[in-house]
């Protein structure tokens, strides 16, 4: 009966410290995974700088208060011609998956999207 609970104790004891090992290595880790990402961070914000330092003039604004507004008539436009053609895929998808057949599935004409 005593040899048990020594041998039982004795376990518990083995037990605990393995987890203790396996957590304090898990801490470890996770902290000099921290540490890393940290530093390739603040390397990565170093290298941004180097190569903006290094553009040539023509690509920096020198005066943001006199630059144009951007126009969003183009991007308006190019949005809803997409918007249209994802919907007109939409239409025949749904004929597809309604009526399966190979007439169906390949569509004949209709205007591609091209750029200019």
């Amino acid at each position: 009966m005593e040899t048990t609970v020594v041998f039982v104790l004795f376990l518990g004891f083995v037990l605990g410290g393995l987890t203790l090992i396996l957590y304090m290595g898990y801490q470890s880790t996770e902290e000099a995974r921290a540490r890393q990402g940290r530093e390739h961070r603040v390397d990565e914000t170093v290298r941004v700088r180097e190569i903006a330092a290094q553009m040539p003039g023509f690509f920096v604004p020198l005066d943001a208060d006199r630059m144009p507004a951007p126009s969003l008539a183009f991007d308006n436009a190019m949005l809803a011609r997409l918007e249209s053609h994802v919907r007109a895929e939409q239409a025949i998808v749904t004929q597809f998956v309604r009526y399966p057949s190979i007439d169906s599935l390949y569509r004949q004409g209709g205007p591609e999207l091209r750029v200019h």
